[in-house]
């Protein structure tokens, strides 16, 4: 299986993206001081994935979109390579996972591995050396695990994305989803630990030989056991901080259109309850929003969005309510904002 062929080009990590997921949530709002006007953005700092030119670098900005700073290397000029994306606090805020290409920056090195490093960008060390597509790190609860989505390169016995978690010294390595022998081809991603710790919710495509994708989020117990599919045509879920809701993107609704080199579903921001019930879209553009993120305090949902852009595909940061009302863009950037996760 081609790292192409799932969607997994940095360029357009959106994707869980290629598989077009989509949610939205109506904007209705009576009266009074919505969730997204109501302050809670004096607390914590958002990390996230800026893409120039194909290139990806981590940031930080403040929740107000300000006070931007780098984190990782500025890619060459004219380079066409994935560079660093998928940044994920840990838990005491003191580090920050992510994905890297490390220095690679040819069109045939887009090897991805995971890191660490300090808030501050400083004292980087690479948690794993496969050779092929490490992404997506999620930091456990208790800061002594990540999990990571895991694709073996083309060609070899078994080349379905798997969740993986290791300690997070990189050590003690488990795969924790497994496939069964079928002709479909099957890509597990964008891991997510429960606040209790006791299980992850992720994202699944399944592609079938004749040409059908099938999306959901499904959870399954740390130790690997008890796999079940929680919402259906649904992906990118994360957590409230108290475990009683999840947030997610999902093009259920067929709202809009999405095209580049074809055309694809635009995915709105949704959120239901902890048990996957209750789904509540947030979000109603017909632009394609996803990568939704939780503030601390639970009363905002930060989401990326070309819905300021639509013919030239620019996504930026914005956040909404966690009652779908006051959606607000955080940056105005001539690059891509993406993968927004805060502290």
């Amino acid at each position: 299986m081609r790292a192409e062929r799932i969607g997994v080009d940095l360029r357009r990590r959106a994707a869980w993206l290629a598989a077009g997921l989509a949610s939205i949530v109506l904007l209705v709002g009576c009266g009074g001081e919505s969730d997204a006007e109501a302050g809670g953005e004096d607390a914590g700092t958002i990390a996230l994935a800026v893409s120039r030119d194909g290139f990806s670098e981590i940031w930080l900005m403040s929740p107000d979109g300000r006070n931007r700073t780098r984190l990782t290397e500025q890619g060459p000029p004219d380079v066409d390579a994935s560079g660093s994306a998928s940044p994920a606090w840990s838990p005491d805020g003191r580090l920050i996972a992510y994905s890297s290409s490390g220095e690679a920056v040819e069109e045939d090195q887009r090897d991805l591995e995971i890191y660490v490093m300090r808030a501050d960008g400083s004292e980087r060390r690479r948690l794993t050396n496969d050779r092929v597509l490490d992404m997506a790190p999620a930091w456990s609860p208790d800061g002594k695990r990540i999990a990571f989505a895991h694709v073996p390169a083309a060609g070899t016995e078994d080349a379905d994305g798997t969740i993986v978690v290791m300690d997070a010294d990189g050590r003690g390595r488990l795969e924790l989803t497994r496939h069964p022998e079928t002709p479909d081809v099957v890509f597990d991603s964008d891991p997510a630990w429960s606040p209790d710790g006791s299980l992850i919710a992720f994202s699944r495509a399944t592609f079938t030989p004749d040409g059908q994708v099938r999306v959901g989020i499904y959870t399954i117990d740390r130790t690997g056991a008890g796999e079940r599919l929680l919402i259906e045509d649904a992906g990118e879920p994360t957590w409230s901080h108290d475990g009683s809701a999840i947030a997610y993107a999902s093009v259920r609704d067929r709202f809009g259109e999405t095209c580049f080199h074809d055309c694809s579903t635009s995915r709105e921001i949704y959120v239901a309850e902890g048990d996957g019930t209750n789904p509540r879209r947030l979000t109603t553009s017909e632009a394609d929003d996803h990568s939704p993120a939780w503030a601390p305090d639970g009363r905002l949902i930060a989401f990326v969005s070309d819905r300021s852009s639509r013919d030239d595909h620019e996504y930026e940061i914005y956040v909404v309510g966690a009652d779908g009302t006051g959606v607000r863009r955080l940056t105005t950037n001539d690059v891509w904002d993406l993968e927004p996760a805060w502290r």
